[in-house]
């Protein structure tokens, strides 16, 4: 076990605002990241770890690096972001595997928080390698590719088992550069993304803001979609609702500038607490 000091972060908003889906708090937090179990508790401002991941991972995974100040500064633009950098000071954006996070957000296509959960935890029992007793790794391209579709059933992911087993076959057979997308500008890297069946733009964006690091994605959803229309709808209001969603994006990139996507967690936050 190990401590690291942190500044303006919070763990529980961070683990709790629907970014990631393998973490699951009793006392600790407790979650499956890397192939390895993480544990993690917050102290005032020591984040206390127990893992075999080193403190310098941890430190990236949570993107304790990024200077939150200066973020702050560029995406407090009026009375709301500043109420709501205030209500969840500390909430990180997370660094995520870019394959668990392609699969996981392909399964998150029209499905509630806790399905997904239940579904992805599932597979990784079925297909990923025990770690630890009752803890899985997450399923790798080429285990997936090796699945039948009928296999699947277990998993409970309906219409989207499919596309999880042919992005799986993809990636394993070198047809499609997952990691390369980083080397990518955001633009092209969606592009690239959407070429892949079941992956429409706010996957696409989602994918490029938490594990890619592109931070100028602005993923919108319906939260999204809601508390935008509550507050900025003047913006967008006689656009054609096939061309809704993109404007919406689109309006917050020059609005909330080049850190728009950590606008976009604090916003979804807030009208996924309301609701």
């Amino acid at each position: 076990m190990y401590r690291i000091d942190t500044n303006d972060f919070n763990l529980d908003y961070t683990l709790s605002c629907g970014q990631v889906f393998r973490w699951e708090k009793n006392d600790w937090w407790t979650g499956i990241v890397s192939g390895s179990v993480i544990r993690a508790k917050q102290s005032e401002s020591e984040l206390l770890v127990d893992s075999i991941l080193n403190k310098n991972f941890v430190q990236d995974y949570f993107r304790l690096y990024d200077d939150i100040e200066k973020i702050y500064s560029e995406i407090n633009k009026d009375k709301l972001t500043d109420s709501l950098i205030q209500k969840y000071r500390g909430l990180r954006l997370i660094r995520q595997d870019p394959w668990e996070c392609l699969v996981s957000y392909i399964c998150s296509s029209n499905n509630t928080i806790r399905n997904i959960k239940n579904s992805i935890k599932r597979m990784c029992e079925c297909f990923g390698e025990e770690i630890e007793r009752g803890y899985y790794s997450f399923p790798a391209p080429e285990a997936l590719a090796q699945v039948h579709i009928s296999d699947m059933a277990q998993c409970r992911l309906g219409f989207r088992a499919p596309r999880v087993l042919k992005v799986a076959s993809m990636v394993a057979n070198r047809e499609f550069d997952l990691y390369g997308i980083k080397d990518l500008s955001y633009r092209e890297g969606r592009g690239e993304l959407m070429k892949i069946e079941g992956v429409g733009g706010k996957i696409a964006d989602c994918v490029l803001l938490f594990a890619f690091g592109k931070l100028e994605s602005f993923p919108v959803d319906t939260h999204i979609e809601h508390i935008m229309d509550s507050f900025y709808g003047e913006h967008f209001k006689n656009v054609k609702k096939s061309k809704k969603r993109e404007e919406i994006a689109e309006f917050a990139r020059g609005y909330f500038g080049r850190y728009c996507g950590y606008a976009q967690e604090y916003l979804y936050m807030e009208d996924f607490e309301v609701k």
